[in-house]
């Protein structure tokens, strides 16, 4: 009993235990460099090329570092190389700020998870129902609980010369002593008037440029930190099993509690108001796919009533189902022995992709599944027929594009819901892969353009009464040159002055302003195309 507890003690001391290779601290410097270009590069109130270059330099040194280390990538650790990349590539093109904040959220958790592929710290090895706990381990405990490897690693290899040592430490304590500075001098100023003058002196005497690239890499320490941390980690296998495939289907196997009675009343009950829903509002749901209106309404109180509740239900129906199927008692045994014999990597949830740790979901829980299913495909035609009617009257709009993208991505998982119920197969992986797609494709539809474009060439062709040139004029640069093509073709002086107003802006000097200001950190392709655009516009 002692040896065990020793030799555990030992295993542990080493688990956390940091020595350093030559390219571990090769790779440590290199990952403070990348936390201040994190700052330097990505400028998020544009999200441009800096994105895209930062994306790049981070990819091909994590490449280079493991391959260093013996890591050879694998065909799926490519396949998720090729979506960070497509999702980085993407902010040099293309100029839709909420389009971007959204992608650079994505790109960052794409990033997060090829490490684990690249690295094999999946729980599963695959893609299954427990990316729940590789986001948890990926996104948090393991980058944080290695938090301080970095800088304590570069400590630990350059400990041994004692004039660095202390170089070293005395950086660290000016970075502690910053926050603490800043405050202390703020309210100083406040409370002397001389004192106010000379640091506004010293300050003007700084150049602006010197004191930005300070604060960059002063908060670029906590980025690289972050980044070593995930890397590293990953690479050494430090912290990375506090949520095992175990741990993860022991915890599932615990949800499962709720008597499959009471899921199955609460089924019934919630599809039998959908039944009695539908029966009652047969004539008027389904208006919009006869192309007619319900008497009294226009098209536009007709679409937009009812619209966003039905979407919302749609979201809540799934909710509820995952739900069910993880709360609900299977009253089966369980498969321990297979997981034993798989070593637990093989072991996954019966939703994720067919093989089972508890017993099959129960007739009544698929019928009830399916039921509820094919209800909330019905609702989502219904809407998605009342979006069509509307854009066919009123033109597009970016909320009426990304709500369509949202009730198609949820019809999807519904279907492949369905699909679960009758076989096997893994409908996370179906499901997870979809959404890469669909997520994708968004990104790269050039929603702005397609919608300027739309709405532009029916007012031409004359099957839309009006264009909202003030609507246009809030999209992103990517609807300028079609504004402009517009501003070209129309006779309507009022119209053409609109367009001009809301492509050039109220103050036409600003627009070399703009152009003088910005930096390839800002760079895309769509805006340069419309600062060209605009300054055609001004010479003329």
């Amino acid at each position: 009993m002692n040896e065990r507890l020793s030799g555990d003690y030992y295993l542990e001391k080493n688990h956390t235990e940091i020595k350093f290779t030559k390219s571990d601290f090769g790779f440590a410097i290199a990952m403070l460099v990348c936390g201040f270009l994190y700052w330097n590069l990505i400028r998020f109130d544009t999200l441009g090329a800096g994105v895209s270059l930062f994306a790049a330099v981070l990819c091909v040194l994590t490449v280079v570092y493991l391959q260093k280390s013996g890591i050879r990538p694998t065909k799926a650790s490519l396949a998720y190389l090729g979506v960070v990349a497509l999702s980085a590539v993407n902010f040099i093109l293309f100029d839709n700020m909420e389009l971007k904040g959204l992608n650079f959220l994505f790109l960052t958790l794409a990033f997060v998870y090829w490490i684990a592929v690249i690295t094999g710290r999946r729980l599963e090895g695959r893609l299954s129902v427990s990316i729940i706990g590789d986001v948890v381990n990926q996104l948090l405990l393991v980058p944080f609980y290695n938090f301080g490897c970095g800088l304590l690693g570069i400590k630990e290899r350059t400990g041994g010369n004692r004039r660095s040592k202390g170089v070293l430490n005395a950086l660290l304590g000016i970075l502690i002593s910053i926050p603490v500075l800043f405050i202390v001098v703020s309210l100083l100023m406040n409370a002397d008037a001389a004192f106010e003058h000379l640091m506004r002196s010293i300050r003007i005497s700084i150049s602006e440029d010197i004191l930005e690239y300070f604060i960059q890499i002063v908060l670029g320490i906590p980025v690289a930190s972050y980044l070593f941390g995930l890397i590293y980690g990953n690479l050494r296998n430090r912290h990375t099993g506090h949520i095992t495939s175990s741990s993860f289907e022991k915890t599932s196997r615990a949800l499962r509690f709720v008597p499959g009675i009471t899921v199955y009343s609460a089924l019934t009950l919630l599809n039998a108001v959908f039944l009695i829903f539908f029966l009652s509002q047969t004539s008027y749901l389904f208006s919009a796919f006869n192309d007619r209106l319900p008497e009294a309404m226009t098209y536009a109180q007709y679409a937009r009533r009812g619209f966003f509740e039905l979407c919302a239900v749609a979201g809540i129906n799934l909710f509820v189902i995952g739900a069910a199927h993880m709360l609900t008692d299977r009253g089966g045994k369980s498969m321990r022995g297979e997981a034993g014999s798989a070593g637990g990597g093989e072991v996954g949830s019966e939703m994720a992709d067919g093989r089972k740790f508890d017993s099959e979901p129960p007739r009544m829980l698929k019928i009830e599944t399916i039921t509820l299913c094919v209800f909330t495909l019905l609702l989502i035609a219904t809407a998605l027929s009342k979006m069509i009617l509307y854009i066919n009257y009123y033109g597009l709009t970016q909320l009426r594009v990304y709500t369509t993208w949202f009730m198609l991505m949820l019809a999807i998982l519904f279907v492949i819901i369905i699909l679960r119920q009758f076989r096997h197969f893994n409908g996370t992986k179906v499901a997870g892969i979809s959404f890469i797609i669909c997520s994708l494709l968004l990104c790269y539809a050039n929603v702005d353009s397609m919608i300027a474009k739309y709405n532009i060439d029916r007012y031409l062709e004359g099957s839309l009464e009006s264009v909202d040139v003030a609507a246009l004029g809030q999209l992103s640069d990517a609807a300028v040159p079609h504004m402009y093509n517009l501003y070209e073709k129309t006779p309507d002086q009022g119209l053409k002055r609109s367009l001009k107003m809301h492509i050039v802006g109220e103050r036409e000097e600003d627009v070399f302003q703009m152009a003088r200001e910005n930096t390839f950190r800002d760079f895309n392709v769509q805006a340069h195309k419309a600062d060209r655009i605009r300054q055609q516009i001004i010479k003329d």
